[in-house]
């Protein structure tokens, strides 16, 4: 299956989205610290590289390896 590079960063900002909105209920942090943990997070690189196929994976199955890095 190939995918392109605008359905990647759709799926991809759909994952933040989702991970940036849990890790402010979770952990009661303002909005742009939740921005920052994502996007300077390893598991943030992961899922833009195509071949790691973790892009394909659920925001709860992404954001679970999220909480454990930041942990």
């Amino acid at each position: 299956m190939s995918i392109t590079q605008d359905q990647l960063q759709f799926i991809v900002n759909s994952d933040v989205e989702q991970m940036v909105s849990r890790l402010q209920n979770d952990k009661c942090i303002p909005l742009e610290d939740a921005f920052s943990c994502v996007y300077n997070s390893n598991i943030y690189k992961k899922l833009l590289n195509v071949d790691t196929g973790l892009y394909l994976q659920s925001s709860d199955y992404i954001y679970d390896y999220l909480k454990e890095e930041l942990s």
